[in-house]
């Protein structure tokens, strides 16, 4: 009964998450900005609401991470006006801080080989001079030094998250840790293609934005109530650990 009771729940929540991806993009296609930002609004306080009501263990850095992005959805509705891009930055800064921080204490005492180092220090190398390049390009966008200051504490942010995600998973090498990868990386797909859409005026983009965004906090849904998931890890890393 418990397994059947499971597997109907997954099943409901994946095609809620069906049903979101749907109306997200038909209202991408077929109706303005104003609106597509107002049904991924009501789209996030859905996935929030459906996290606080489902019983289980509720972890306090993802229930933060989740009214962070919901709030910051707020000032993306302004985005337009100085001070709502101020904040919509600011709290997807401090959304991307809360996931690195959850994973944080997992990452104690980890072993970083040299192919990993490598790995690491090209995805830093790479994403600072991609930023840097769009810093150039979009530098007459920005209204004050405030602005240039978050937007790249933003993409700071963005680029320690996912070195978080890759450590991580390399470290765990479990279910888990790649539902974590996926989930991050959806988040930063999101975010480079809705930069592509909005600024450089690829209007295509404007669905891969709202597909990886709808996965991400679909995912990081799952991952926050998938306390099975924790539990399998942890005992798996242990049972490694010690046979080594």
């Amino acid at each position: 009964m418990r397994i059947a009771a499971y597997l109907a729940s997954r099943i409901r929540y994946s095609l809620l998450i069906v049903f979101l991806l749907v109306v997200n993009l038909l209202v991408v296609a077929f109706y303005d900005l104003e609106l597509s930002r107002g049904v991924r609004l009501l789209s996030i306080a859905i996935l929030f609401a459906y996290y606080l009501l489902k019983k289980g263990i509720k972890n306090k850095w993802i229930t933060l991470s989740l009214l962070i992005f919901l709030v910051k959805d707020i000032f993306f509705q302004v985005y337009e006006v100085s001070w709502g891009y101020k904040f919509y930055l600011l709290l997807g800064a401090l959304a991307y801080i809360t996931l690195v921080a959850e994973r944080i204490p997992k990452l104690r005492n980890t072993k970083l080989s040299s192919s990993l180092i490598v790995i690491t220090l090209l995805l830093i190398l790479a994403n600072s001079y991609t930023l840097h390049m769009l810093m150039d390009m979009l530098s007459y966008q920005f209204k004050d030094f405030i602005e240039i200051s978050l937007f790249y504490f933003y993409g700071a942010m963005m680029i320690i998250l996912g070195v978080t995600a890759i450590v991580y998973n390399n470290k765990y090498n479990s279910n888990r840790s790649l539902l974590y990868t996926f989930l991050v990386f959806s988040f930063i797909f999101s975010d480079i293609a809705a930069l592509f859409a909005y600024y450089f005026g690829f209007d295509l983009f404007y669905f891969f934005d709202r597909f990886f965004f709808i996965m991400a906090m679909g995912l990081f849904v799952n991952y926050g109530l998938n306390y099975k998931s924790a539990q399998e890890e942890y005992y798996q890393y242990e049972l490694i650990d010690k046979n080594l």
